[in-house]
């Protein structure tokens, strides 16, 4: 059953099937824009080179708590859970950390477009894991748009120059990036299972344990591999004002887009928003050109979220609906 379908088993009423409508959109729309907040954290994570990219990973974390506080104390439950659920908060907190932290380390040392590509890969796990504990449907349109997915990845990454005369050649620093990156993957693949989990779970209690959690693992792991820093004054306090703000609403989206949507359409859906970005920002801001791998790579992502948004159209139509028993193969 659909997380938004009916379980009381009650008639439906005359605007149900308008406000279900709207309920099996939303998932994908929160997630969409999350996906446009976070693109705009990575652009300013590249451009503040001065500051490890833990510490503002830290300054992110001290803005979920701060501004989630004051909604957890509205919505009336304990600030730290229901018991039940806390071995789970606190597990998604350290994935969500590892996830934050890595990837703003893959942010500074890779070009953009790469490092938010190597993320995007994320739906390719999520939907195993979501299939094996999570028990969620994966319908032939899903696990096509996974490929899809995968072979956007493989050409934004440039995997393809390697059969050519002229590959693409890695520094040090773009293979420290690619190691960060890849583990960001794995950590963010757990988050996802995890929220998609707790989904009972009142989204400003996990976004507030998130946030104090986070920032204390964040920090002695920045303590171990870097250091702080005062920020330049100027232009800087904005930069750290707009991460803790832009984080903290898209944070919350995606929260909200997995307490109502399966796990794998939101990874694929948000991810596919912060890549199409990313070379925008790189044109736009950075004044690099994508090369012809990563134009084919942004199109194949394009396509797959297309195909999202079909098998969602088709999940919409009623159920003795003769299109739906032709196509429900799809779902």
């Amino acid at each position: 059953m659909h997380p938004t379908d009916n379980q009381n088993g009650d008639p439906p009423s005359p605007s149900e099937p308008k406000t279900r409508k709207i309920s099996l959109f939303s998932g994908l729309i929160f997630a969409m824009l999350s996906g446009t907040l976070y693109s705009l954290v990575s652009v300013i994570v590249k451009q503040m080179k001065n500051l490890h990219p833990g510490q503002l990973s830290v300054y992110r974390f001290v803005a979920l708590l701060v501004l989630s506080a004051p909604q957890t104390v509205q919505c009336g439950e304990n600030p730290l859970g229901p018991k039940d659920y806390r071995v789970l908060i606190l597990l998604r907190a350290i994935c969500g950390g590892g996830n934050i932290f890595f990837n703003f380390i893959a942010f500074r040392y890779l070009p953009l477009s790469e490092a938010i590509a190597i993320a995007f890969s994320v739906p390719v796990f999520v939907t195993v894991a979501a299939r094996v504990f999570l028990k969620e449907p994966c319908g032939v349109m899903q696990s096509f748009s996974v490929v899809l997915t995968i072979l956007g990845i493989i050409f934004t990454s440039k995997l393809p120059s390697r059969l050519t005369t002229n590959p693409v050649v890695y520094t040090s620093e773009n293979v420290y990036g690619l190691l960060a990156a890849i583990a960001g993957v794995f950590f963010r693949a757990g988050q996802v299972i995890l929220v998609r989990r707790m989904k009972s779970v009142h989204h400003t209690v996990i976004t507030f344990n998130f946030g104090w959690q986070a920032m204390i693992g964040t920090a002695i792991l920045t303590a171990i591999l870097g250091d702080f820093r005062w920020h330049d004054c100027g232009i800087q306090g904005v930069y750290i004002l707009l991460l803790g703000f832009l984080s903290f609403v898209g944070q919350t989206l995606q929260v909200m887009a997995l307490q109502c949507e399966f796990a794998a359409p939101v990874s694929i859906v948000n991810g596919a928003a912060d890549l199409v970005l990313a070379f925008v920002w790189q044109i736009v801001l950075f004044r690099t050109n994508p090369d012809s791998f990563g134009i084919t790579g942004a199109i194949l992502v394009g396509i797959s979220v297309i195909f999202v948004g079909l098998s969602k159209w088709i999940s919409l139509m009623p159920e003795n609906s003769l299109q739906r028993k032709r196509l429900k193969w799809i779902l």
